[in-house]
């Protein structure tokens, strides 16, 4: 039998309860795209709740939009800590090399209302599709190249939603100019950090489409529970 994808976690303790935490997740290239990865996940929940066990926290690169589509959109985490070169400066992978490690420290909340509803149906679908009304923190621009780049940022705003843009394809960005992905690299740390620390939190993900283009924009809502996010460097 041929081993198409594996999913890896580890008993641990966050927020002084017992939860786990997922450390690696992989499908073979000519595999992905057809739930497969969501299926891991739905089926590590239900081995979870199994064993009496209502979260579960893993890693991901907060400029990787596809990532993080698949965390918060179809599975229904959260995110409201930043890691700083969570694994050092480099990376020997090929996905996360050349602009450090920094890590969104994903919150998979098993039994909240918002994950129930997504395993439950199609509510990643309703919150796409649905407009946003919230403050933009950052504005962008396209470059010569055509790359979109990060200008500059707001970071004195108390709105209730704000939105965040990231790339669309981090990838495409490394490959063709590094430097614009060092840009948003620590554009998004200081955004991401500042908000957190202010009270918000990563809820889902937002996307527009103008034409054959994806903005892609995280939409930070204020916590309503008294979470402590944690910034390390």
């Amino acid at each position: 039998d041929l081993m198409i994808g594996f999913l890896f976690g580890v008993a641990a303790i966050h927020y002084g309860r017992p939860s786990q935490h997922s450390h690696m997740m992989a499908v073979l290239p000519e595999y992905r795209d057809q739930r497969i990865g969501f299926n891991l996940k739905k089926a590590q929940r239900e081995d979870a709740l199994s064993r009496n066990i209502d979260l579960i926290t893993w890693a991901f690169d907060p400029l990787q939009s596809r990532n993080a589509y698949l965390n918060l959109n179809k599975l229904g985490v959260i995110a409201c800590s930043y890691d700083i070169n969570l694994y050092g400066e480099e990376s020997s992978s090929e996905l996360h090399s050349g602009l450090g490690t920094d890590r969104l420290l994903a919150e998979w909340w098993l039994v909240s209302n918002k994950v129930k509803s997504i395993m439950d149906g199609d509510t990643q679908e309703v919150m796409e599709k649905q407009p946003v009304e919230g403050m933009n923190i950052n504005k962008t621009r396209r470059n010569e190249q055509g790359l979109r780049l990060p200008v500059e940022s707001d970071l004195t705003l108390t709105n209730d939603v704000l939105l965040l843009e990231i790339p669309d394809d981090i990838e495409e960005i490394k490959k063709l100019n590094i430097q614009v992905g060092h840009q948003w690299r620590e554009h998004v740390q200081k955004a991401l950090i500042h908000y957190f620390t202010t009270g918000y939190y990563i809820n889902y993900l937002h996307i527009e489409r103008e034409d054959d283009v994806r903005r892609i924009y995280y939409v930070l809502e204020r916590l309503t529970k008294p979470y402590k996010p944690m910034i390390r460097d």
